[in-house]
């Protein structure tokens, strides 16, 4: 027994001295335990080394030492002991960029804010009685920010992303309440495959505006859709010079009215009380399809810009139930459509440019798709509903004064086979605006305006068609950090107008509203409008 024991000893003396002497134990770390080699393989190749474990990410093993012996796999993590102890600090892995992508974010706002009197110890209001009057009382506040995503992968691959959230009022300061209306104006995903650009999602699709008027007279869309679009034509080489441009859309639009959409409670199926269905919903579907010229001559910047538009708006037939009697009502299908053209002329300096807009829409699309029809045909659509519009618009500037100006006349006309009714009417608007540039930063505006709406229902004094008129004017001193110009922003203004409205336009107010006794409407105020980075206002 004293013979095994001296045995043992002596064979744990061996492996202490053994170990003693070998490179691991010399750094104080247990060398790695290799199993034994894997049968030798009846046909193929011997296995692949295992990759590295999925638990550890981020930590890379160390490379293998090369060897003439190929039957025994490498183990990951061998001689690092510290990629299976999971103690150490995570290394990030960072995907390689595609070779020539290019990207960015962007951040763009539109936006204007008022506070003002009427200096008879209310806020100040608006006085216009048109569809698109004048916006330098009327404007209101409002504003914009849009997030946007830039990116580049090749000279023929670009992409683009826009989520624009609005701000309506009143703001938090003139209601107390935090529940801010907030509104998604754009969402949409843009995709350019060398000339053609493609886009889906929800856009405020539209083209020039009047600014003054605070309106686009040609081609304005709010719906959730997509379109298509691309030059398809342009000269090369000196000389007058051309370019072709076509565009499609397809979109949808519905609103919480009765009109379009309606939801009932109804007996559950299942357990006790009420559940709602929808038993209305018939959402507008519009297509649009414009075509625009640009002829520029071979030297400067000036030129045209031609455009031919056209719009088809569709809803589908429903069942309305009367919430009063119970009872059921078919709605028709009903269809319109929209044709309409622009010319401008622009210089390329200074934004100076003339603009002629003719428009006429037919039944459904006379109708704005943010806003119902209120009176029908006989068989309950809007055929023989009908809008015709015409446009001007222009602005001319040098470095010391500016006039910017508009006028529109409109001649709109429902469907119902009544003579008359306040949705027959003929209206219009003229508007001008000098401006004195002071200095690079500093201006003084100068605003008048006429506005004019004959309706088809007889007045009371004369029993001739009621007529309502507004003439303004105002002025305006105002700050421009980013130098003179007339659309240069952002602005910081004090402004001061006075409505003169004539019995007619007091005739559209209730006789409970001092706005029915009041001929004279004040505004004084203080306000600030800008505009940078935004795709909705390039």
């Amino acid at each position: 027994m004293r013979c095994w024991s001296l045995f043992a000893v002596s064979v744990l003396a061996a492996m202490a001295v053994f170990a003693a002497s070998s490179p691991a134990a010399a750094q104080g770390v247990s060398p790695p335990v290799v199993p034994p080699p894997p049968p030798p393989s009846v046909s193929g190749p011997a296995p692949a080394a295992d990759p590295p474990s999925a638990a550890q990410p981020g930590i890379k093993a160390p490379d293998a030492p090369v060897t003439s012996d190929t039957s025994a796999p490498s183990i990951p993590g061998a001689g690092n002991p510290a990629a299976f102890r999971g103690n150490e600090a995570a290394k990030p892995v960072v995907a390689e960029p595609a070779p020539g992508h290019e990207g960015h974010f962007e951040f763009g706002s539109y936006g204007r804010v008022w506070a003002a009197t009427d200096l008879r110890g209310g806020t100040g209001r608006g006085t216009n009685v048109v569809a698109f009057g004048p916006r330098i009382v009327d404007e209101g506040s409002y504003a914009e920010l849009e997030l946007r995503r830039e990116d580049k992968w090749n000279e023929r691959i670009s992409g683009r992303v826009v989520a624009t959230l609005a701000l309506f009022p009143p703001f938090f300061h003139f209601n107390g309440k935090i529940d801010q209306a907030i509104g998604v104006r754009n969402l949409y995903a843009q995709g350019t495959y060398d000339k053609i650009t493609m886009w889906a999602g929800s856009r405020m699709y539209r083209g020039d505006d009047i600014y003054l008027l605070n309106w686009w007279p040609l081609d304005n869309q709010n719906t959730v859709g997509g379109g298509i679009g691309g030059p398809v034509y342009k000269s090369q080489g000196p000389g007058t010079r051309y370019e072709t441009i076509l565009q499609g859309h397809f979109g949808q639009q519905r609103l919480d009215n009765p009109y379009q959409y309606q939801q009932i409670p109804v007996v559950a199926r299942y357990g006790f009380g009420t559940t709602d269905v929808t038993k209305l919903d018939r959402p507008r579907t519009i297509e649009t399809l414009k075509l625009t010229q640009f002829v520029r001559p071979g030297v400067g910047n000036a030129g045209f810009k031609a455009v031919l538009y056209g719009e088809l708006h569709q809803i589908g037939a429903g069942t309305y139930r009367d919430t009063l009697t119970s009872t059921d009502r078919g709605l028709p299908s009903d269809f319109g459509f929209l044709v309409g053209s622009q010319l401008t002329y622009f210089t390329g300096e200074r934004d100076t440019y003339v603009s002629l807009v003719l428009r006429y829409a037919n039944a459904l699309a006379a109708y704005d798709p943010l806003s119902v029809p209120i009176t029908f045909a006989l068989d309950r659509t809007t055929t023989g509903a009908s809008e015709t519009q015409v446009a001007l618009s222009g602005n001319w500037e040098n470095d010391a004064v500016g006039v910017t100006g508009a006028a529109y006349m409109r001649f709109f006309r429902d469907p119902s086979p009544a003579e008359t009714s306040t949705q027959k009417y003929d209206e219009g608007a003229v508007v001008i605006r000098p401006s004195v540039f002071l200095g690079e930063n500093f201006g003084i505006s100068i605003e008048g305006s006429y506005q004019q709406r004959r309706i088809a229902i007889a007045q009371s004094d004369d029993n001739g068609p009621l007529t309502a008129s507004v003439f303004k004017a105002g002025i305006m001193p105002y700050f421009s950090p980013s130098g003179r110009g007339t659309f240069k922003r952002p602005q910081i203004r004090l402004l001061y107008n006075a409505s003169f409205r004539n019995s007619g336009a007091r005739a559209l107010y209730p006789v409970e509203d001092v706005f029915s006794q009041r001929s004279v409407e004040h505004f004084l105020g203080i306000g600030a409008e800008w505009w940078f980075n935004s795709s909705s206002y390039p």
